[in-house]
C-alpha cells in the first residue's frame, strides 16, 4: 500500500470514529465531490516528526452552525456563531489526535500544533505532498486536505 492511500485511509478511519462515537452521527461517508467553498472556515493543524505538514478541515458555515450546536448545546445564532472557532479547533484536535495516534503504527513520530482557526500555518504547499477527502454526515459536508512531506 502506498503512502496516499496508507494516509487516506487513516484519514477517513480518523473522521469515522469522531463522528460516530462521539457525534453520534452514523451517517458519516466518504464521497468524491468537494463539500467547501474557498471561503468557508477552515482549521489548521500544523504536523511535525517523522512527516511535517498540516492537516486542513475546511467546513461550511451550516455544517459548523449544526457541529457548534451539538457541542454546546444551544440554538441561539449568536452563540453558536461566537463558538465557531472554539469548536472548530476541538473537532480539529480529535480528527487529528486519532490520526496521529494511528500513524505510530506506521512507525511515526509526530508532534502536533494547537489548531488555527481561519489561519493557515503554511503558506507554500507547491512543495508537500496532497491528499484530498470530503465527507457528508447528518450535519453537513466537509473536507479534509492533508499537506505533508518527509523530513530528512
Amino acid at each position: 500500500m502506498d503512502n496516499y492511500q496508507k494516509y487516506s485511509k487513516c484519514i477517513v478511519r480518523s473522521v469515522n470514529h469522531i463522528f460516530k462515537n462521539f457525534l453520534n452521527d452514523n451517517d458519516i461517508t466518504e464521497v468524491y465531490e468537494t463539500q467547501a467553498m474557498e471561503n468557508d472556515p477552515q482549521v489548521a493543524v500544523e504536523i511535525d516528526g517523522t512527516i511535517s505538514g498540516e492537516i486542513v478541515i475546511n467546513l461550511p458555515v451550516k455544517t459548523l452552525d449544526l457541529i457548534t450546536k451539538k457541542f454546546i448545546n444551544r440554538s441561539d445564532t449568536k452563540t453558536i456563531r461566537k463558538h465557531h472557532g472554539d469548536v472548530a479547533g476541538e473537532l480539529a484536535n480529535l480528527i487529528t489526535g486519532t490520526f496521529a495516534n494511528q500513524l505510530q503504527y506506521a512507525d511515526h513520530v509526530i508532534q502536533l500544533a494547537p489548531p488555527e482557526f481561519n489561519e493557515d500555518p503554511i503558506a507554500i504547499k507547491a512543495l508537500y505532498d496532497n491528499i484530498n477527502l470530503s465527507f457528508r454526515s447528518s450535519f453537513g459536508g466537509f473536507d479534509i486536505d492533508l499537506y505533508y512531506k518527509y523530513k530528512g
